[in-house]
């Protein structure tokens, strides 16, 4: 029998709920940053809609309660026999995971990233065995503990332990700053800024590179640096007020690395930037001192003492791993940065490992107090499903490394500083890793965005804000290798060519999740740095073979859509979301013949070849309309092939399409749907006829291909929106002059 989400959905609600799903607070989206999370309840709605019947007698009750469930009103429970197991075996941070979890069915999930799987581990698997706990530390408050909110409250009290324990260690570094004779201020942070010697032999100045002296914009705050030339060494006077123009900055042009020197007017080249850097000519100063005052936060010139305080010794261990050779998503090895270690200042260094080689002291501690407090002696660690003290200190273990994740984001020498807002900015304010040339170190144990206690904060506040439901089995593995559940429906982010490079982007968090968990996850942190063995067209995990590399995903997913296949409910209907593409549009709207499919018929194509039909094509956006997108996030509906129809003819199937097609079209558009998603959701509709047999059979024996279907279905759509839309106009026409 069709299932609603084969039928009808209120997808002007769904997508409302997926654009308004972002990481604020208490979300589990803010426990750590993951690229193109996955949203949450709209995708439990989708789920949903996917095991209930259609019933067009009940069609109105069940599209309100998919509305409710999206806007994550209705709690959920499925209770019916035979229900399918829900398989996302590209799991990311675990947003699907979740969605599965409210609804109560099986959950399989699975990565071969490990940041993703230790990020799914985290919100979903974890939660669940060790939910309802009491808190173990001495500080607990004596009420009621509902949930994981005794855990939430343990990873409170021993992330301050560790802040404690760290500052104990290096707070020296960090010392306030002189203001007066007999007045200190708390730093809020340094701003840096590259140098390098003038190209001009004659000069040999050590030159900074500043793409900006401004350090605050602030209304009746203004502050900039102004760079002075002494004995052939840099150094910086802090002025108050407005930026003169021409002073802003010494950047020539806005491409590139070229810069004026202030002494000379020498202008650097690309060429000798990138080779002097290479060389080990790129160095970085200290340009000015952000400092909290009576007043509010003000900029001063660095003294000796934080000149001094910066300069700490080289970390003997710091941590491996090479940056990408990857200059779409990764700048900063074309200027001989090349390994991780070299995007920190030492000081940022030695508070990373410092943080996380404190892990095994801070598991100690809760261990002891986990036992004290009368939790089980049971030796089963976190990773063998362990529930007894260890794996409890393990699992906050696991918390406090997300949150030295977390402030990783904040803490390296690709943080630029806003002079705007006078804040920090992360790392990774887009899908890639920029060069920067001004860059802001903010205090750790202060008050700037992304300090130690706002990390930690919402660490808690994340776990405190998760879902118990259904335990989840996570695992890390190679989708295309996976044992899949018999009665198993694919419920998965699919990786969209080389849109997200996850496994290279990953790594910024990876090199200190294993530093700080090794020990607890062996297995999922054997290697220094992620697999690159993702399933993606990245051309240099191909050796730069661009065309090697799109051979490589299309085959993975052909791959995928048989090995699936071979588990899949005959029952019950699964969901992929993919993007959607302008580009996917324009070969089926002018019905353009392509030599190689494109990426979105090419999909469809190995589901249909793979023996499944293609029961529905739903817009679940992310983002709201933009003519500016390129794309947008689509979920894809099918289910096995039943053995009742295999062969008609072209003349036949085009017939039952303009038979069936409109009552299917005014089923589903009456449930809620925006005019600009009619389109695809109507060919998804006509797609269901369609893909129903095995093969269709042209006038001359050859076999109809689903590209020429997909054109027929989409111009009938066209053709149902503009009769409908006409006929709506008459009615209003009429109603009015009546």
């Amino acid at each position: 029998m069709k299932k609603l989400i084969e039928t009808a959905l209120p997808l002007r609600v769904l997508s409302q709920s997926a654009t308004s799903d972002k990481a604020r607070k208490g979300h589990p989206g803010n426990m750590h940053l993951w690229w193109n999370r996955s949203p949450i309840d709209s995708s439990a709605a989708l789920l949903m809609a996917a095991v209930l019947d259609s019933n067009t007698e009940e069609l109105g009750t069940r599209i309100k309660e998919l509305e409710n469930i999206a806007v994550g009103e209705t709690p959920l429970s499925i209770k019916m026999n035979h229900l399918p197991v829900v398989c996302d075996p590209f799991s990311g941070f675990g947003g699907l995971t979740i969605a599965a979890q409210k609804t109560g069915l099986d959950i399989y999930a699975s990565d071969l990233n490990a940041m993703a799987t230790l990020l799914t581990k985290a919100i979903a698997e974890v939660p669940s065995r060790l939910s309802d706990c009491r808190p173990i530390n001495p500080q607990k408050e004596n009420k009621m503990f509902f949930g994981i909110e005794g855990l939430a409250s343990d990873v409170d009290y021993y992330g301050n332990l560790l802040k404690k324990e760290t500052h104990q260690k290096i707070g020296e570094h960090y010392k306030d700053v002189q203001i007066t004779e007999t007045e200190k201020s708390p730093i809020y942070a340094w701003v840096w800024v590259r140098t390098m010697k003038c190209p001009n032999p004659v000069c040999d100045c050590q030159m900074p590179m500043a793409s900006s002296y401004v350090l605050s914009k602030q209304k009746g705050r203004e502050f900039w640096a102004e760079p002075e030339i002494i004995d052939k060494k840099v150094r910086f006077k802090i002025h108050r007020g407005m930026c003169p123009p021409g002073k802003e900055s010494n950047k020539h042009g806005s491409n590139g690395s070229k810069f004026q020197c202030p002494a000379c007017g020498e202008i650097t080249k690309d060429e000798y930037v990138k080779a002097s850097s290479k060389s080990g000519g790129l160095h970085m100063q200290m340009m000015a001192v952000s400092v909290l005052t009576k007043e509010g936060r003000v900029f001063v010139e660095p003294d000796e003492d934080q000149v001094v305080a910066a300069d700490v010794p080289v970390v003997e261990n710091p941590p491996i791993g090479s940056l990408p050779d990857n200059t779409r998503w990764f700048s900063p090895p074309g200027f001989g940065i090349t390994e991780y270690a070299d995007l920190y200042t030492k000081r940022q260094l030695l508070l990373l490992t410092t943080l996380c080689d404190l892990i095994p002291t801070i598991q100690k501690i809760a261990y002891e107090d986990a036992l004290a407090s009368g939790m089980s002696e049971d030796a089963l660690p976190l990773k063998d499903g362990g529930d007894g003290a260890l794996a409890y200190s393990q699992a906050i273990s696991l918390y406090l490394a997300l949150v030295i994740g977390k402030l990783a984001n904040f803490q390296s020498t690709v943080c630029t500083w806003d002079n705007r807002t006078g804040n920090v900015r992360a790392a990774f304010m887009r899908q890639a890793l920029p060069m920067t040339w001004v860059f802001a170190e903010g205090n750790p144990f202060s008050i700037p965005t992304g300090n130690y206690d706002s990390m930690l904060k919402n660490v808690v506040e994340s776990i405190g804000g998760l879902y118990i439901g259904k335990a989840a089995a996570v695992k890390q593995e190679n989708a295309l290798e996976a044992r899949f559940p018999s009665n198993s429906i694919l419920f998965t982010e699919l990786p969209y060519y080389d849109n997200v490079g996850y496994a290279d982007l990953s790594d910024y968090f990876y090199i200190w999740m294993r530093r700080c968990l090794k020990d607890v996850y062996p297995e999922l942190f054997e290697k220094v740095v992620t697999s690159k063995e993702e399933l993606s067209s990245i051309p240099e995990h191909y050796n730069g073979d661009a065309g090697k590399a799109v051979e490589e995903y299309r085959q993975g997913l052909k791959k995928l859509c048989c090995h699936f296949a071979e588990s899949a409910s005959e029952e019950y209907p699964s969901i992929v979301f993919y993007e959607y593409s302008k580009q996917d549009e324009r070969l089926i709207a002018e019905d353009v013949n392509m030599e190689k499919e494109g990426p979105f018929e090419y999909l469809l194509n190995s589901l249909y070849e793979a023996g499944f039909m293609l029961t529905g094509l739903w817009p679940v956006r992310t983002e709201k309309p933009n003519i500016r997108f390129d794309s947008f996030r689509i979920a894809i509906v099918f289910r096995k092939r039943t053995s009742e129809h295999q062969n008609t003819t072209r003349r036949s199937v085009i017939n039952t399409i303009k038979r069936e097609l409109p009552e299917a079209l005014n089923i589903a558009f009456s449930a809620g749907i925006d005019d600009i998603d009619k389109p695809i959701a109507g060919l998804g509709l006509g797609m269901s006829i369609f893909s129903r047999y095995e093969k269709v059979i042209n006038a001359d024996g050859t076999t109809m291909s689903l590209h020429d279907a997909l054109v027929i279905i989409y111009q009938e759509v066209k053709d149902y929106i503009r009769m409908t839309t006409d006929d709506d106009f008459i009615e209003k026409a009429v109603t009015k002059e009546d």
